[in-house]
C-alpha cells in the first residue's frame, strides 16, 4: 500500500489532552497507544495546522509553540514517539543504494505541512554538516544507531566550532534541531552495520545549506533535495552530485 501524498484526515487530535478522536467525536485513543504509519500521516497534518495558528493568534501562543517545540511537552514530538517503528510496511521504503553515503527515501508528504522520509545509512557513511530552513527536524532511530555532531557559529574565526556529540540507539527517543540550537552532521559509527533512521521535517523545504570546511563557515554550497525512491518506487536521481538531509 502507497500512502497518498495528501492524506485526507481520518482522526483529529487534541493538543492539550493528548487524545485522538474519530470523524464520529469517539475517543479514538490515548497518548500511550501506538499509531500506524497511516494513521500518524492522517493525524499529523491537522494538528501542524493548528499549531501554526497557535502562532499567528498571539505573542503567547506563538512563544508557547517556540519553546515547546522538539521538548517532551511538544505535540508533534508526541504524536512522533507514538509511531509504531516495527510496522511491516516501512520496511517497503527502507531502500538502499551501496554507492551513496545514505539513501533518502520519501515514505509521505502533503506538500504544505511536512515530509516524512526513511534514511538508509552505509556502515561507517555520514552527510554533510547542513541546516534545516523550516520549523526543524524530528529524528528517530528504526534500526542500528547514529551519531550526531552538533555545531554552532564562531563569529570570533568565522568558523563552526562542536558543542555536542550524542549517539542514538534504536528506541523511542525522539531527537530534534532547529536552526536556533544549530547545525549539525549525522553518521553511522558502525563499520559494518547498516542504519535506519526515520525524519520528520516541519514545513517541507526544497534546498539548505552545506559546510564541507567547518573551520571556513563563510564557504557554504546551496543544495536541493534529491530522493533516491518516493512511496516504495526507486527512481534515478543524478542531477546533483550531493544529496541533502
Amino acid at each position: 500500500m502507497v500512502l497518498s501524498t495528501s492524506p485526507i484526515s481520518t482522526l483529529a487530535y487534541d493538543t492539550g489532552s493528548d487524545i485522538f478522536y474519530s470523524n464520529n467525536g469517539q475517543n479514538r485513543s490515548t497518548k500511550t497507544t501506538i499509531l500506524s504509519l497511516q494513521e500518524f500521516t492522517d493525524a499529523l497534518p491537522p494538528l501542524l495546522r493548528r499549531l501554526k495558528s497557535m502562532e499567528r493568534s498571539s505573542l503567547q501562543g506563538r512563544m508557547q509553540v517556540e519553546q515547546e517545540r522538539g521538548t517532551k511537552n511538544d505535540p508533534v514530538t508526541k504524536l512522533f514517539s507514538r509511531l509504531d517503528l516495527n510496522e511491516p510496511q516501512l520496511k517497503e521504503y527502507a531502500l538502499s543504494e551501496p554507492c551513496k553515503n545514505y539513501t533518502r527515501n520519501l515514505v509521505a508528504a502533503d506538500n504544505e505541512t511536512y515530509t516524512l522520509l526513511l534514511l538508509c545509512w552505509n556502515p561507517g557513511k555520514q552527510s554533510p554538516i547542513h541546516d534545516h530552513p523550516c520549523d526543524g527536524c524530528w529524528v528517530r532511530v528504526v534500526e542500528g544507531s547514529v551519531k550526531e555532531t552538533r555545531y554552532e557559529m564562531d563569529e570570533n574565526d568565522n568558523s563552526l566550532s562542536v558543542t555536542s556529540v550524542d549517539t542514538y540507539e534504536d528506541n523511542k527517543a525522539v531527537s530534534y534541531i532547529n536552526d536556533y540550537m544549530g547545525y549539525h552532521k549525522v553518521e553511522n559509527p558502525s563499520a559494518n552495520n547498516p542504519a535506519v533512521t526515520l525524519h520528520l521535517y516541519c514545513p517541507p523545504f526544497e534546498k539548505c545549506k552545506i559546510w564541507l570546511d567547518p573551520s571556513d563557515a563563510s564557504r557554504t554550497s546551496k543544495v536541493c533535495m534529491c530522493n533516491y525512491s518516493e512511496y516504495g518506487d526507486s527512481h534515478a536521481c543524478e542531477r546533483f552530485a550531493v544529496n541533502m538531509i
